[in-house]
């Protein structure tokens, strides 16, 4: 059986990924979460948690974030339509579970494509405005129980 905690943290991890860093000197030291192997999504063989220490620091998530964004645009037109968004919410068959359907993912993509054009572009992925309703209790911080989006 898969721990719902440890996929919702792949879920976040991998829906937070972008090409822009987030100032890690500027807000509070994120709280850590659990380590998640990325090689779930999208082809990354990357490792969140990239000193296997059991928790993802600042660095190791700018690292993640950064270098994800490619592998979700599948046809490397420097955006994720939705169709990207969806097949890579599946990666590799990590998430065939009926759970994971279009009502689970759906609020993830509607709070990342800001401006409901149908694609996320690197800034959409990333940006401030994500990082804030991400941020449920506002302490500047993402924390696993943090990754459902308000509906």
């Amino acid at each position: 059986m898969r721990n719902p905690l440890l996929l919702a943290t792949a879920l976040g991890a991998a829906a937070l990924s972008a090409c822009t860093t987030y100032d890690t000197a500027a807000a509070p030291a994120p709280r850590t979460v659990a380590s998640v192997n990325a090689s779930a999504v999208c082809g990354n063989t990357t490792y969140v948690d990239s000193n296997n220490d059991g928790w993802i620091s600042g660095d190791e998530w700018n690292m993640y974030r950064t270098s994800t964004y490619t592998y979700w645009d599948t046809d490397r037109d420097g955006r994720i339509s939705q169709s990207e968004f969806q097949n890579c919410w599946y990666g590799n068959g990590f998430y065939r579970d009926a759970y994971y359907n279009r009502d689970y993912w759906n609020p993830y993509w509607t709070g990342f494509d800001t401006n409901g054009d149908g694609y996320l572009s690197a800034d959409e992925y990333w940006s401030a405005q994500a990082f804030t309703r991400l941020d449920v209790n506002r302490n500047g911080r993402i924390d696993a129980n943090e990754y459902a989006w308000p509906r």
